[in-house]
């Protein structure tokens, strides 16, 4: 046998001992296969994923690399330069913020913002791909309650190798209820970030993420550090825990059997401190937990532990073998997480429980209008083994449409097969009933997802307000990424009136692909003979109510009118250029845009789009005619003076930097630098505005 793969088989062996003997000094815990492996490895500082907090952040995603193991390199993934994982967001609910994403992979990615309720088409779900070194960047004003939430990859069958290559980040909201609070938040000293997972090593020492094979890691890693240790004050400190494991669940305690209090789960604060000696924590689900440490001395220890061993058949990771692609070293075992050194307290210690954190109010079953029930079957060969109501995830086919302003009750039923995290985007949820018994204590609050055991059922209720789109999915699936990947996911639709959405012949209704309308040569003919006219006068009020008269915005300053079509994708992806523009000239030029569309409808619209410019109802189309425009994502640009400067049918990276080029030129400023590169590169008319 080689010599590398008798070490292996040793090292593999010790971190099996180490695995059930959770607090005894740390023994050698290589990887599946790591050359550079020694008999004792040390506790490894716990790193803490750096805070980036404002109105607009910045997000880029590229390839990375870390050295797990004594002298060999893993390659990861990472955003901002972060060697796995990247940094915290921090929102404050009911600011406005923005988001731009650049993809620095060679392959396309997305960005799902875990348990936000925001418009579908910002959402950053399997439709919103970001290709290769193209920026996305979704606005959206934050609505959810304080708590722990997050972003992660989540394109259609690849989002098990980017989060397990180690793209991820934490988003914290805050709010005033919380911020009121007697709680611990020195971010990183007594209020800290653990986000769980495992990996598997090959033989060069790289994850391996091939499918159903690699579900389960071999080695804990807690924010991307194997064997990790944090110094905590002997006090009461806040722990925000992430499941983004593949697959494997948890079942989390200390390893001297202490109390902590549950104090928030996926979408807030619940009531009032929940007190538990041991928690499941399944895929995608947060919670965050008080301990106390203040009857500890300085100097002593605990340590967060998984007691995975002997639980219940189907329970994820509790498989009692040991190789792919059911096995792995941590499978049904308990095994230390984290290991805690207590140190002294701080200057301001939080040393008491809040009786009371928050009132929430949640829908009952009996407040349902709609009932639906999803069943989790097995019957497709590995890798994809498992659907919805044995239908397979497909990009255009809508499974479920809802209507906006429903509260629905949804039962998720499983089989016999094997345990299963649901998730569902958009909305929080109340779980009201397990099929097992009663909902335990540590779900009575709001959730987006939750572990349905095999052969048992849970239902939830949930209202679908705010966001409208007729052509825009939210998702629901599996979290478990392998299974997601495999197709155990499906998409619904929040709409004003579903009775619009009409089903094709075979009774389904279908999301069209997103049209590329080329800019036709009458187009153009069109457009050359509007230059040098004068425009057509504007007598408006915007959504906020403020008079709009082009003589008075174009007597100095360039005014640029930006016309939409409201049910048209491609005016809701031009709209964040044109937002852009107007945040970049500044009173410099003025940006307008025009809808065919009455007021409410463009509310929605703007809320959907998080559209940063002042926006006319033209429900009649009457400016549109009058500018003779005849598809959307158009642009004209009026000169001071109030003549035609240039008409633009349609956009692209090449005329949006026209555009640009021009509004400093009539305006007299130097060009803004500004990035059109994610926009279309050849030139794209929107669709048609009926007459």
């Amino acid at each position: 046998m080689p010599v590398k793969q008798t070490f292996r088989l040793a090292t593999i062996a010790l971190a099996t001992l180490v695995a059930v003997t959770p607090c005894s000094a740390q023994t050698a815990t290589t990887g599946s296969s790591p050359s550079a492996a020694t008999s004792v490895r040390a506790f490894q500082d716990l790193w803490i994923p750096p805070l980036i907090t404002g109105k607009t952040f910045d997000l880029a995603l590229g390839k990375s690399s870390k050295s797990l193991w004594p002298g060999a390199t893993t390659h990861t993934y990472g955003y901002n330069d972060a060697r796995f994982w990247g940094p915290t967001l921090v929102f404050e609910q009911g600011e406005t913020v923005r988001i731009n994403v650049k993809n620095n992979l060679d392959e396309p990615t997305t960005v799902h913002w875990h348990g936000l309720h925001l418009p579908a088409a910002t959402d950053g779900g399997p439709h919103q791909l970001i290709a290769a070194g193209a920026t996305w960047s979704p606005s959206f004003t934050v609505r959810n309650n304080a708590g722990t939430y997050w972003y992660h990859p989540h394109p259609h069958e690849s989002t098990q190798k980017q989060i397990a290559m180690g793209a991820g980040g934490l988003i914290i909201i805050r709010d005033p209820i919380e911020a009121k609070l007697a709680l611990p938040r020195a971010y990183g000293v007594d209020d800290i970030p653990l986000v769980l997972t495992s990996r598997r090593f090959n033989l060069a020492d790289q994850f391996t993420f091939a499918g159903d094979n690699d579900k389960y890691g071999d080695f804990s890693l807690v924010n991307g550090t194997l064997d990790p240790k944090v110094s905590l004050p002997a006090q009461f400190v806040r722990l925000r825990i992430l499941n983004a494991e593949i697959e494997r669940g948890y079942q989390l305690g200390f390893s001297d059997n202490r109390k902590f209090y549950l104090i928030a789960t996926d979408g807030g604060l619940v009531d009032k401190p929940v007190p538990l000696s041991r928690i499941k924590l399944m895929v995608g689900e947060r919670i965050e937990i008080l301990v106390d440490l203040s009857g500890d001395k300085p100097g002593a220890t605990v340590d967060l532990m998984a007691y995975n061993a002997r639980q219940p058949f189907g329970f994820p990771g509790g498989e009692p073998g040991r190789s792919p692609p059911n096995g792995s070293y941590l499978n049904n075992l308990d095994f230390r997480l984290l290991r805690v050194n207590v140190a002294a307290p701080t200057a301001a210690p939080i040393t008491k429980l809040p009786p009371e954190l928050t009132r929430n109010k949640f829908w009952s079953e009996a407040d349902a209008t709609e009932r639906r029930t999803l069943n989790i079957l097995r019957f497709g060969p590995p890798n994809r083994e498992f659907a919805f109501d044995r239908k397979y995830y497909d990009m255009h086919t809508v499974n479920h449409v809802v209507k906006l302003g429903a509260v629905e009750a949804w039962t998720i039923v499983n089989d016999r097969t094997f345990g299963h995290s649901f998730h569902i985007h958009d909305v929080q949820f109340k779980i009201v009933a397990r099929s097992d018994g009663p909902v335990p204590d540590y779900e009575q609050g709001w959730k987006d997802s939750l572990y349905i055991p095999r052969g048992q059922s849970a239902t939830f209720v949930t209202r679908f307000d705010d966001f409208a789109s007729d052509t825009d999915a939210f998702m629901y699936h599996c979290h478990m990424a392998n299974h997601e990947d495999g197709g155990l996911m499906g998409q619904f639709l929040v709409v004003n009136d579903p009775a619009t959405l009409k089903p094709d012949a075979s009774g389904v209704i279908r999301l069209a692909d997103r049209a590329r309308h080329a800019i036709t040569p009458a187009m153009t003919a069109t457009a050359d003979r509007q230059v040098g006219t004068a425009a057509p006068p504007v007598e408006a009020t915007d959504l906020a109510g403020k008079p709009l008269r082009l003589a008075a915005l174009a007597q100095k300053r360039p005014v640029v009118l930006f016309f939409i079509e409201k049910d048209c994708p491609c005016s809701r992806d031009a709209a964040k250029y044109f937002g852009r523009l107007s945040v970049q000239y500044g009173q410099n030029c003025s940006v307008v845009g025009v809808i065919n569309a009455d007021t409410e409808t463009a509310r929605n619209w703007v809320k959907e789009t998080g559209a940063g410019f002042p926006l006319i109802a033209d429900p009649k189309l009457e400016l549109i005619n009058a500018y003779r425009v005849t598809s959307s994502a158009s642009s004209i640009l009026v000169a001071p003076g109030g003549a035609i400067e240039k008409v633009f049918p349609g956009y692209s990276a090449t005329i949006l930097g026209e555009l640009s080029a021009n509004v400093a030129r009539l305006s007299g400023t130097t060009p803004p630098a500004l990035s059109f590169d994610a926009a279309p590169k050849d030139p794209t008319s929107g669709c048609a505005f009926s007459q």
